[in-house]
């Protein structure tokens, strides 16, 4: 726990953007009616060069989804383009982050192989011996051609795109006036499940498991990959080492979800139903990347 929270980046660059987020959320929100200000929607009509004059950030990342989501819900509703414009979303990081996305899912396959170099050196503390697992470990990644901190880069991909869909799915038109199957999307699922609306505890309950399950999914492939090869792992390749990496990853796993769940009760139902939408596409992308890309 204690190697957890001293060296894990990824925890950080999360409470990071969960401030940002958090900070960033009031500009357009009437404190009045806590509702989107009238003035902040972002409607079909809404002009690149007004939406550019809000700041930089709304006019390069935000009026572009928003307004995507837009076309899209004039044609259909609220939730159809949603979920069109998150498989979009999903399919252009993939683009931008293949490599990344390999590299990450090579890790969880070499697994047994980093634990067997950590076991060995667990309990030494002398400068010697952090060196040469520093060593061993690097030698192991250079050999998969692996860069262990492909998945920060990653999440610095991600960040700013969660940011301008969470501000979208907020301001755009189509979500504010429209719904899916009759559920209003701008509510929060704390307020849908206060008022007795079973719909919103699903879409809440079923986002939680679908991000749980997608985060975990890769090491379950890698799990089933190596049992399909058939190769027998040493025993003590498996063996988790105090501190190891494999128990730092399931801990970032369950605060990651944690921290959306406590979070996202209080987002409006289309973020969550982004979410939802999101981790189902990442395990399609899992499976393709491991299918196409990664030899067994």
């Amino acid at each position: 726990m204690k190697r957890f929270f001293k060296d894990k980046k990824k925890l950080i660059l999360l409470s990071v953007f969960l401030v940002v987020l958090l900070a960033g959320c009031s500009n357009y929100i009437d404190k009045e009616t806590g509702r989107v200000a009238v003035d902040k929607i972002i409607s079909l009509s809404t002009t690149w060069k007004a939406s550019f004059d809000e700041g930089w950030f709304t006019g390069i990342f935000v009026w572009p989804v928003a307004q995507l989501i837009n076309l899209i819900g004039d044609k259909t509703d609220a939730g159809i383009a949603i979920i069109v414009v998150t498989f979009l979303i999903n399919i252009v990081i993939a683009a931008f982050s293949i490599k990344s996305q390999v590299a990450t899912q090579r890790m969880q396959m070499i697994q047994p192989e980093l634990n067997k170099i950590q076991k060995k050196y667990e309990g030494k503390t002398d400068e010697r011996s952090k060196m040469m697992m520093a060593q061993e470990m690097q030698a192991l990644y250079s050999k998969y051609q692996i860069n262990p901190f492909s998945s920060i880069l990653v999440m610095l991909v991600q960040l700013p795109v969660i940011l301008a869909v969470y501000q979208a799915v907020m301001r755009a038109e189509a979500v504010i006036n429209g719904s899916f199957m009759g559920i209003d999307l701008t509510q929060t699922p704390l307020t849908g499940m206060k008022a007795g609306q079973i719909s919103y505890f699903v879409i809440f309950a079923l986002m939680v498991v679908m991000q749980f399950l997608s985060m975990k999914f890769p090491m379950w492939l890698a799990e089933w990959k190596k049992k399909k090869s058939g190769k027998k792992i040493k025993a003590y390749a498996n063996e988790q080492p105090a501190g190891g990496m494999a128990g730092s990853m399931n801990m970032m796993t369950y605060v990651s979800v944690g921290m959306i769940a406590f979070i996202s009760l209080s987002w409006p139902l289309g973020m969550s139903f982004y979410w939802l939408v999101s981790s189902l596409a990442r395990i399609i992308q899992n499976i393709v990347i491991n299918t196409f890309f990664i030899k067994d």
